[in-house]
């Protein structure tokens, strides 16, 4: 969810140039089912523009309407939003309203640390009753700095929910054809920051891949490392076999979750066993991280149906539990 929170907190920038006032909606409780779950957050202007939702579109009205009287007290509020009558759910949530307006000291860390890739927690204070009390809100914590709301109290009989604002998830596409640029538009749509990676010959640029965090053209040798951390994935998808090879080979002991190789089964195992034919320590957990052909398997035949495969493919990787296992893992290539 950390791409819905860069989103808010862009959209609180653009409301604070306008001095115009906003409240953040945190989902801090949930009995029941519901359809989305605990720390899902929007963001509501005083003219009732939103930036995110709580729900499939059934709660958001309800929330502006209890936003009003938050905007007229200042004080924060919890309501109940019972799904069973209202969603078709077999559960209620309780959500947490509060004016949002933190300071610049705030905004830099919250932007410098997803920008570095750390991990910082947001603790919601609230009780499972309809009440308004000014103790209520989210803090902030960072490494070393926790930074209170305003009327934080040490000693309170209030719950606290805590949840993590991880690294955004990121996906480095090597390759630069169109169906990069399909797969790249697919995972930005999804929240994912987008690298592409092209050779040290390639032409491209920014204006070529428009979804895309960054383009790069460089010699695969030279790649930091940096790059490629547990919360990125990888596709490998040049058409070019010495590029992809060489490519493969830089970043195959990397610390990724996942690397798609494009195209046939015959052409992953060529690759991996020009792999195995170096003097690199491989680890055998590699292979449960490589993919090949890239995707799930749903009869994909155009780009756009390609990028769908290969993002639901990552998305259920990402999604897995620790006890569950994904079907049709590959195993370690045979040699031939």
């Amino acid at each position: 969810m950390t791409h819905e929170f860069v989103k808010i907190i862009a959209s609180y920038k653009i409301a604070g140039k306008k001095n115009t006032r906003t409240v953040l909606a945190t989902i801090v409780h949930v009995e029941g089912s519901s359809y989305r779950k605990e720390g899902t957050q929007m963001l509501i202007d005083e003219f009732g523009n939103i930036t995110g939702a709580l729900s499939g579109g059934c709660v958001e009205q309800e929330v502006i309407r209890q936003s009003a009287s938050v905007f007229s007290s200042t004080c924060p509020k919890v309501f109940k939003y019972d799904g069973r009558f209202r969603l078709g759910c077999e559960g209620s949530i309780y959500i947490l309203i509060e004016l949002f307006h933190p300071n610049n000291e705030l905004i830099h860390l919250i932007e410098n640390t997803i920008q570095q890739r750390q991990v910082f927690s947001l603790s919601c204070s609230f009780m499972t009753e309809e009440i308004s009390r000014p103790d209520f809100g989210t803090s902030f914590e960072f490494n070393s700095i926790t930074i209170y709301h305003s009327n934080y109290k040490k000693e309170s009989d209030n719950l606290i929910f805590t949840q993590k604002i991880e690294s955004l998830n990121r996906l480095c596409i090597f390759g630069i054809e169109h169906d990069a640029a399909k797969l790249s538009q697919m995972a930005s749509f999804l929240g994912w920051e987008v690298i592409i990676i092209g050779s040290e010959y390639s032409t491209v640029n920014e204006n070529d891949f428009p979804f895309a965090k960054s383009v790069l053209t460089i010699k695969p040798e030279d790649l930091d490392q940096d790059l490629f951390c547990k919360n990125t994935a990888i596709v490998v998808m040049s058409h070019n076999y010495s590029k992809d090879l060489r490519f493969l080979l830089n970043i195959i002991n990397s610390k990724v979750r996942y690397i798609g190789l494009l195209g046939p089964v015959h052409r992953r195992e060529k690759l991996l066993n020009a792999v195995l034919d170096t003097d690199l320590i491989i680890d055998d957990e590699l292979f449960d991280k490589i993919h090949g052909p890239a995707g799930m398997s749903i009869g994909s035949k155009t780009p756009e149906e390609i990028a769908l495969a290969i993002m639901a493919e990552i998305t259920s990787i990402w999604r897995i539990k620790p006890n569950e296992c994904i079907n049709d893992r590959i195993s370690s290539p045979i040699r031939t």
